[in-house]
């Protein structure tokens, strides 16, 4: 078991217990708890592709693992007005993306026979209003196991991403994991580009848009364009249907990012630059719009420091949500941050608790960290609880960090204290101590185990983007966009160099013994 080094007090402050909540040690894990090292790479370099940046999706489907990824997002992100202009861009950036091969790709996995990976599917090339071929699809940003009025069985469903030149997204289906269709999805506009979640309950479908462009020839990944849920009983058909108004009503959400199910209600979390992010839930009965109620708001009493509800997860009778800021921790364009996550427990009756996090006074009273942890989990670059998954009875939570894109910033246009700081220990400390994302998992909610604070020894793998419980274990994915190459300074002069640990991976952990049905 991981045992976080100490960190200097001006980044890390000390926690604070509140009475009856002190944590247990990290050297005495609880029985049953993975630790680092029980977890084994079994997939790396992008599934030998640099460019295969993002596992946006995963799902365990007829007895595998299937990981759908999103290709060249560097790339991608320097052709889109970045803030900060970083220098050096981290990665060589293309002097057209579009001659860059950004089609995306699904692979399957075999535990039982642990004999590679599978590329099972690749989008096609199609042909673009300027006559030059494009990707249909860069990413497959969600995947669900359901089964709809005409399927004869569970599918697998695929949330898509469309690049700009290309056709509108849409749904993807796949019977035997080999053959993959392309179905009509909602109808939601031209400017929508992609849609993330795909939730499950009382018999239907749920999604909603997550990313578009805004008109300028510029791409926003975590503002769809519509703020609206859509429900479909028979996805095959392509029949969708809006079951929320925009927004809930408040132009200030700017986008549905994410749902669960959980005590007999469709929950949905949004983006809410101005105030905070709210969380809807409703039973999902009767005409639509559906009745929705607001559980929480104004950020659970944080703010725009907690602008987005980035992942939801049912755990034991109650609902995780983790928090973040768009773009990484610090959305720059609206100036909200920089600042950590947090993660805050929904019980069945609107209550909730912060279990890590900032205290603060709130209209529902005082909220301390019930695990005694502050933001980012005392990390300050953790700018996301980027995604939260249950396995073997345990909570596993993963961050996203920000701290390897500490050499590219321009620290000399940061305040002076924030100049200080780093001054202090220095940028290539903060890299190697701060770089790479955290693992952690917990039986009750309140003590948390580390299974890692450096994103599984690598500092370029910079968050965890997907978990998933199988038979077989918990697979664990991370993100990692310094590839194929990295920026690297020798001799005071930038040159890119072959990344060998860029590209996403994919871990399994599991106990000795565990080994499969």
């Amino acid at each position: 078991m991981l045992t976080p080094t100490p960190d200097p007090d001006l980044i890390l402050p000390t926690p604070v217990w509140p009475p009856g909540a002190e944590p247990l040690s990290l050297d005495q894990p609880e029985p049953h708890a993975l630790g680092g090292e029980h977890f084994k790479l079994v997939s790396e370099n992008g599934f030998g592709d640099g460019y295969n940046n993002y596992p946006h999706s995963m799902a365990w489907f007829k007895g595998k693992l299937y990981v759908g990824t999103t290709r060249a997002t560097f790339q991608m992100l320097a052709h889109n007005d970045p803030l900060p202009p970083l220098d050096p861009w981290p990665v060589t950036p293309p002097e057209d993306i579009y001659d860059l091969d950004r089609r995306a790709e699904i692979w399957c996995y075999d535990p039982a026979a642990d004999d590679g990976w599978t590329l099972a599917y690749r989008a096609p090339w199609v042909r673009a209003d300027d006559g030059r071929d494009v990707p249909r699809f860069i990413g497959y940003r969600g995947m669900a196991v359901f089964q709809g009025d005409s399927d004869d069985e569970p599918v697998l469903y695929i949330a898509t991403w469309a690049p700009r030149k290309a056709p509108r997204p849409t749904v993807m289906r796949t019977v035997d994991g080999v053959h993959f269709e392309e179905l009509p999805g909602p109808n939601w506009g031209d400017n929508v580009r992609s849609f993330r979640t795909m939730q499950i309950f009382n018999g239907k479908l749920y999604t909603s848009p997550t990313g578009s462009t805004t008109g300028d020839r510029q791409s926003q990944e975590c503002v769809g364009g519509r703020p609206a849920i859509f429900e479909s009983s028979d996805p095959r058909t392509g029949q969708w249907r809006a079951v929320s108004s925009q927004g809930f009503g408040d132009p200030a959400n700017l986008t549905v990012f994410e749902m669960a199910a959980f005590n007999n209600h469709l929950y949905a979390g949004t983006v809410n630059a101005r105030n905070g992010f709210e969380i809807w839930k409703t039973r999902a009965q009767g005409d639509p719009p559906y009745d929705w109620q607001r559980v929480l708001s104004h950020g659970a009493g944080r703010g725009p420091l907690n602008e987005v509800a980035v992942s939801l997860c049912e755990f034991k009778g109650a609902l995780y949500v983790g928090s973040g800021i768009v773009n990484g921790g610090y959305h720059r364009k609206l100036n909200i941050g920089p600042a950590a996550a947090e993660l805050i427990r929904l019980h069945p009756d609107d209550s909730w608790e912060l279990v890590m996090g900032e205290s603060r006074i709130t209209p529902q009273g005082a909220r301390y960290p019930i695990s005694g942890y502050r933001p980012g989990f005392n990390k300050f670059f953790n700018g996301y609880v980027w995604r939260m998954g249950v396995h073997a009875g345990r909570l596993y939570v993963g961050t996203f960090s920000w701290a390897q894109l500490l050499p590219y910033c321009p620290i000399h246009q940061w305040s002076e204290v924030a100049q200080k700081k780093i001054a202090r220990m220095g940028v290539d400390w903060f890299v190697r101590n701060m770089g790479g994302c955290d693992v952690w998992s917990s039986d009750d909610g309140v003590h948390w185990d580390c299974m890692t604070r450096n994103g599984f020894d690598n500092e370029c793998n910079w968050g965890v983007r997907q978990i998933l419980s199988t038979p077989y274990g918990v697979f664990i994915a991370t993100a990692n966009v310094l590839a194929p190459d990295r920026a690297i300074q020798r001799n005071g002069q930038w040159e890119y160099v072959h990344n060998p640990r860029g590209g996403c991976e994919v871990w399994r952990g599991a106990d000795p013994g565990e080994a499969g049905p």
